[in-house]
């Protein structure tokens, strides 16, 4: 029997779905790191993503590479091979929960980011609730004491590539209703792969029979995550969705604890405190802004 689901129904099912392969990707390439550098896991994370789109390809043939958003598609390859390896080299040296938290920013730098690229006027208190947000991130990344300069540094890397996330989600929901969601699948697989090769070789262990799997499995499931983002932005609005993206919190430090003995620190539940009525406020007021478009429209 086929559930009838409105689109922000169908949006939340497949952005659960998509925390869920996150967080056992976030797992793969936290065990992979133990041995390999995060450049060599983050190239076969894409370059096993090209292999398992090989048989699209074939059904498709050529067809598969027609575009028209040829620029978008590999500026989006470009920025995802940093921002990927920037994550994963998060995922591998700092505890999962406190990555996934600083993620919770992608919607500040989002909004700041719709400034300048969409030329959207920014009320007052959604200002405020943007700097409120960032002091949250501030004492994730600043409020412990034992922390040495050089692991503060460490942090750098998620919050890096919070914007970059930030700036590929804005590409995304511009183009994924005018472009094949295979077709961007391949683009950004095959950019990305190209761009990690060479670096990846300088640092290059030979995998085992075990990594190798694992990390096809990295590749599969990246593709994976990256088609049910496209199917969640497509039934619903990015922001009606922010208020679900906590979820994956409770996820990330259940798996956490269980598999490499982390437990969030006080700094990472304070800032947690305060990033999430942020953000929740931001996408409260964003779907209200457009409420109000619509209405004016009607």
């Amino acid at each position: 029997m086929r559930l009838n689901l409105s689109g922000y129904q169908r949006g939340v099912f497949f952005l659960f779905l998509m925390m869920g392969v996150s967080c056992f990707c976030d797992i793969i390439a936290k065990f992979m790191g133990q041995r390999l550098d995060a450049m060599e896991v983050i190239f076969f994370r894409f370059f096993f993503g090209l292999v398992t789109l090989l048989p699209f390809m074939a059904t498709r043939g050529m067809k598969i590479f027609r575009t028209k958003q040829l620029g978008f598609n590999v500026i989006r390859g470009v920025l995802g091979a940093l921002s990927f390896f920037l994550y994963t080299y998060s995922v591998i040296h700092i505890p999962l929960a406190e990555v996934v938290t600083i993620l919770w920013t992608i919607p500040l730098f989002g909004l700041v980011l719709s400034i300048f690229f969409l030329g959207e006027s920014v009320p007052l208190m959604r200002w405020a609730a943007t700097l409120i947000g960032f002091l949250g991130l501030s004492f994730i990344t600043l409020y412990d004491s034992g922390a040495s300069v050089s692991v503060r540094l460490l942090y750098a890397a998620p919050i890096a590539s919070s914007l970059l996330f930030a700036v590929q989600d804005v590409m995304i929901k511009k183009i994924v209703d005018q472009e094949d969601r295979v077709t961007m699948l391949l683009y950004f697989a095959l950019v990305a792969s190209l761009l990690t090769l060479v670096p990846m070789l300088f640092v290059w262990k030979t995998p085992t029979a075990f990594e190798a799997t694992m990390l096809l499995l990295l590749g599969f499931n990246g593709n994976l995550m990256q088609y049910l983002i496209f199917k969640a932005f497509s039934a619903t609005d990015l922001s009606a969705l922010a208020p679900y993206r906590y979820v994956e919190f409770l996820f990330s430090s259940f798996f956490g604890f269980v598999f490499f003995a982390e437990i969030p620190g006080l700094n990472v539940l304070i800032g947690a405190l305060i990033l999430v009525p942020s953000t929740l406020y931001l996408a409260y007021t964003e779907n209200q802004s457009k409420a109000g478009k619509l209405q004016t429209a009607a």
